[in-house]
């Protein structure tokens, strides 16, 4: 680090000294000599004894040493490169940064070949005074620091979120516990931003007419609602308008999981404490706590919305501007395509759907599949009736019909494999324990490192094989009991919709999967007979078994001039 004497004066601002300041939790924030406060006031006084009257300070804080994409060092690397400065004082090199090769650049190349001199305080360098052969090692051994203190945050950080202490900040409509920091409780005036949101996707608005909505009635958003309540938050800071809400937003309120009133930890990890990158972890390495603090969102609504068909719902219609209680529903059984939306050019009143891959032009499906939109409304209203009155009438056959007579088995065998999963789980814990102990006594000498590795390496391929078996076993149970959950759901929805006399957008999603169309045929009698297979939420194709007081479905229409189709019920096996 030999100072160069070819000085380039560019007026009285060559004599200046940058004063940077840096702090960040790797630094012990409890620690007043790191402060940033202690920090000016000891670069101030240094600065005065070395001759510099004229200095600039440049400070990062909350910022990790082991990035030096921060927006302080670089505004003094930038002063520097125009020549604005000809020193920069740090209390000592870690203020630089933890990151050896990086900060070896700057101390090394980058200072000398602009003339700046080095003045770090607490560890004797001065480049004035010429190299100090002990500046690289003490780069080394900040960047060693760096490491170290990131492996017992994760450590630790391992053992809160397996315990169930949510690791992340509390979300829109959620705030800390003043009593209890590691608590979330339900912020009530964000709280019912949120129910409204997800009311409003029951009723089938889409993101962009829920956003607009909220910007209409002046709602902040989540970032701006946060901001007037004084409330820090990290991350980049919207620019938009504070009520104007974006899809992406949306979204994610109505995906979070953590409204039912769980604590889901692990959702993201990082590859190296060097990459703030954060990579999104899979289901199975994530730890999920049901039932930790009070829901905003019933978990019954929070599935119906994760069911909804989102982003496949058609574009409205120009001319009416209205949206079909079914778009995104209808089904080809021939080429599994979507049914899309239409209107006849020359009587807009007349609405019907037709097979996608029909009707592209590109004739991948044999039939058009076509189906009138006021037929299709009778036929289901006619044949939710029959099901709801079955099930009203015939609670005990309707839960036996759906539910088979393998329900118990298939109960037994969610119960053992939940045993055998909590087990793994268990001892997945226990391994942390030990390898946190095996650790402590690594570093305090109790044992060597090779009895370390060995020991570890252990560990490790133990909760690499159990995590394999957590992972297969949280997949299966996740398809039958979460079945089992929505199929309980669905027994109290159909009851809830006894008696309607009409058609609703959230009646509709709450109720059916989708709906297969097929092709209308004409019969050897001279009739045309449409069918079309409802396949309902949780339980799929069902056939209402029939029944003297329960009536038959009949739906006869004139679709156009001459030809009239009737429904006629699928046979389902």
């Amino acid at each position: 680090m030999k100072q160069s004497s070819n000085k380039n004066h560019i007026g009285h601002m060559s004599d200046t000294a940058a004063l940077y300041c840096r702090l960040s939790r790797d630094d012990n924030m409890d620690c007043e000599s790191n402060s940033i406060t202690n920090q000016k006031k000891i670069l101030q006084k240094v600065a005065k004894e070395k001759g510099y009257t004229e200095t600039l300070f440049f400070v990062d804080d909350g910022i990790s040493g082991t990035t030096l994409d921060r927006p302080g060092f670089q505004q003094m690397i930038k002063a520097i490169e125009a020549g604005y400065i000809s020193a920069v004082i740090v209390k000592d090199l870690s203020r630089l940064g933890r990151a050896y090769a990086k900060v070896g650049y700057y101390t090394e190349e980058f200072f000398p070949q602009h003339d700046v001199r080095l003045i770090a305080v607490s560890d004797g360098v001065d480049s004035a005074e010429g190299d100090n052969e002990f500046t690289p090692f003490r780069n080394i051994m900040n960047e060693w620091y760096a490491k170290d203190i990131s492996k017992k945050r994760r450590i630790v950080n391992k053992l809160k979120g397996n315990s169930g202490i949510p690791l992340s900040s509390p979300p829109y409509g959620y705030m800390k516990d003043p009593d209890d920091l590691k608590r979330w409780i339900v912020d009530k005036e964000a709280a019912a931003v949120v129910r409204r949101i997800y009311q409003m996707a029951l009723d089938g608005y889409g993101l962009a007419e829920t956003a607009a909505a909220l910007g209409r009635d002046s709602v902040f958003t989540p970032t701006h609602y946060w901001q007037s309540k004084g409330v820090g938050r990290g991350g980049s800071k919207s620019t938009l308008e504070p009520t104007k809400w974006g899809h992406t937003t949306i979204r994610k309120i109505l995906e979070l999981q953590e409204y039912c009133g769980d604590v889901i930890n692990f959702k993201t990890y990082s590859k190296s404490y060097k990459m703030k990158a954060r990579i999104e972890n899979p289901d199975e390495n994530r730890a999920i706590f049901l039932n930790v603090h009070e829901a905003v969102i019933d978990r019954e609504t929070w599935e119906k919305v994760q069911s909804l068909k989102s982003g496949i719902r058609r574009k409205r219609t120009t001319v009416t501007q209205e949206r079909s209680i079914f778009s995104g529903l209808l089904k080809c059984p021939e080429c599994g395509a979507n049914l899309n939306s239409h209107f006849n050019q020359g009587n807009h009143d007349i609405k019907f759907f037709s097979c996608a891959n029909h009707s592209s032009g590109l004739r991948k499906c044999s039939a058009t599949h076509y189906i009138r939109l006021d037929f299709l409304e009778q036929v289901v209203m006619q044949e939710l009736r029959r099901l709801t009155q079955f099930a009203d009438d015939y609670e005990e056959d309707f839960v036996k019909a759906i539910m088979g007579h393998s329900a118990k088995v298939a109960q037994n065998d969610r119960d053992r494999k939940q045993r055998e999963l909590d087990g793994l789980l268990a001892r997945d814990k226990e391994l942390d324990l030990l390898f946190e102990r095996l650790y402590e006594d690594n570093v305090s000498g109790k044992i060597d490192d090779a009895r370390f590795s060995k020991m570890s390496k252990r560990y490790e391929q133990e909760q690499g094989e159990n995590a394999a078996k957590i992972k297969a076993l949280k997949l299966e149970l996740k398809k039958s009991g979460g079945q089992q959950l929505t199929t309980d759901l669905f027994l109290d929805t159909v009851r809830r919709y006894t008696g309607a006399q009409t058609l609703t957008q959230r009646m509709v999603t709450e109720l059916i999967d989708h709906i297969d169309v097929y092709h209308a045929e004409k019969q050897e009698d001279g009739t045309t007979t449409q069918q079309v297979v409802i396949h309902y939420n949780c339980i799929g194709a069902f056939e209402v078994p029939d029944r003297k007081d329960i009536p038959e479905v009949d739906v006869l229409m004139e679709t156009r001039k001459g030809v009239a189709v009737s429904y006629t019920p699928a046979q389902i096996a």
